[in-house]
């Protein structure tokens, strides 16, 4: 049974006649949130996804080594975890508005100074610039979206993240297949253009009645629901008893477990994303498909359909639910794959191939359950403390997997592997809590 770590509730009272904004039916305003935030995430995609066509294409003119575009490739997941520690917290205390808009206009002018880039090191400090705000994307983004979002509709509309984030990722893919010039500048900075559309869009975007109201600001907060919602909705009772968001608040001695989960878990599901991802490589070389057209589109076909799946599964099951089953299902693919290393071929195939569906579905709760474990005066800052814990094991991953690979072998390796998995099911036992369904406070 795991410890209860949720805060007690706090109950709203409702008159006669008033409900819940939560509770509102469909509005104009939850469709420029939804899109505003979703456009985000997939701006994140495209931004990761267009980097690897374009040093294709670079390599030469920058004299690339192996080095160098492990250290490009890798620059953007520092960047994210600066930007979700730090950043996060500025919209818990500043507010969600000037964060999120800002920072699409960060995405604008490093979209355009890509096209001046004259050697390696100018990449680097962009790519980790470019991080920092896929970060404050990470820990804002959803907040944002999860504080104008309907509590029966939360789960899969957070869910759509994962969904907008692959979108963007395959649309770089395409282009970058495709493309047949040599100016590799211009594959970089194309980004500008939805960047400059997503931007605009968000100033459209008001601040969120709940972030005011937490921090005691309501006649703010009632001004902007009457606006958009109706003078008949009212929000409900938030925590305001913290003035000033921190890191320190996380953990406190009622908040430690719940926040350390909250980055446990992603940690846990991320690491073996890359790990798999990255053993894919080899897997297709081997049977003469790497650098196939079609075999990667059909591979992105896959994740798609993962993702998709994992917005339904995500609304269905129970958060604990979730957690449990598909953790075990990824320590099985990893024990599987690596106690079995002379399986059939097709055997091997098709187990990285159920990972590729199951993986990206898994992925559609990282952006649902922190949003419904933190209260509203420190969400971000929490969110944004889990996405830059969770790049501990992307970064550590990425680093550590050829040495690893060419010490121990593939078998080993992926067995060491199945720890990430088994971890984050233990952490679930013990202290994942259930939210599905809760009124955000």
């Amino acid at each position: 049974m795991g410890i209860p770590i949720a805060s007690n509730p706090i109950e709203t009272t409702v008159s006669p006649g008033q409900r819940l904004v939560d509770e509102a039916r469909l509005m104009p305003i939850h469709i420029i949130a939804a899109i505003a935030c979703l456009g985000g995430a997939a701006l994140d995609g495209y931004i990761l996804g267009i980097i690897g066509p374009a040093l294709s294409i670079a390599k030469h003119e920058l004299l690339l080594t192996a080095m160098s575009q492990g250290l490009i490739a890798c620059s953007a997941l520092i960047g994210v975890f600066i930007g979700g520690l730090v950043f996060g917290n500025f919209a818990d205390r500043y507010g969600r508005r000037p964060v999120f808009s800002w920072n699409l206009a960060a995405f604008v002018v490093l979209s355009v100074l890509q096209f001046f880039v004259q050697d390696i090191w100018q990449l680097v400090v962009i790519r980790v610039l470019l991080g920092v705000a896929i970060g404050v994307e990470y820990a804002v983004g959803s907040t944002v979206l999860a504080e104008f979002s309907r509590r029966k509709s939360r789960a899969a509309l957070l869910g759509c993240f994962t969904i907008a984030w692959q979108i963007g990722f395959t649309v770089a893919f395409i282009i970058g297949a495709f493309y047949e010039g040599d100016n590799w500048r211009l594959l970089l900075g194309s980004s500008v253009i939805p960047a400059i559309i997503i931007y605009l869009l968000r100033l459209l975007l008001p601040e969120t009645p709940m972030w005011l109201k937490s921090k005691g600001r309501e006649a703010e907060a009632r001004a902007i629901v009457d606006k958009h919602f109706g003078a008949e909705y009212v929000i409900p009772d938030v925590d305001v008893s913290s003035k000033s968001a921190s890191l320190r608040e996380l953990f406190k001695r009622d908040t430690w477990r719940q926040s350390l989960y909250s980055g446990l878990f992603w940690f846990c599901q991320v690491g073996p994303f890359f790990a798999i991802f990255t053993f894919m490589v080899p897997v297709l070389e081997k049977l003469g498909l790497q650098g196939d057209h079609r075999v990667d589109l059909s591979l992105n076909a896959i994740q798609i359909a993962g993702v998709i799946f994992g917005v339904f599964l995500v609304h269905w099951m129970s958060r604990r639910g979730f957690q449990i089953w598909t953790f075990v299902a990824v320590l099985a693919i990893f024990l599987v794959l690596g106690l079995f290393p002379h399986a059939p071929t097709w055997f091997i195939v098709g187990m990285f191939a159920t990972y590729m569906f199951i993986g990206p579905a898994i992925n559609n709760i990282q952006f649902v359950y922190p949003t419904e474990i933190f209260d509203t005066h420190i969400r971000a800052t929490g969110i944004g403390f889990s996405a830059a814990f969770s790049r501990i094991s992307a970064a550590g991953v990425t680093y550590l997997l050829p040495y690893l690979l060419q010490t121990f072998g593939l078998s080993a390796t992926l067995i060491m592997m199945a720890g990430f998995p088994l971890l984050g099911l233990v952490v679930t036992l013990l202290w994942a809590p259930e939210t599905k369904g809760k009124h955000l406070r």
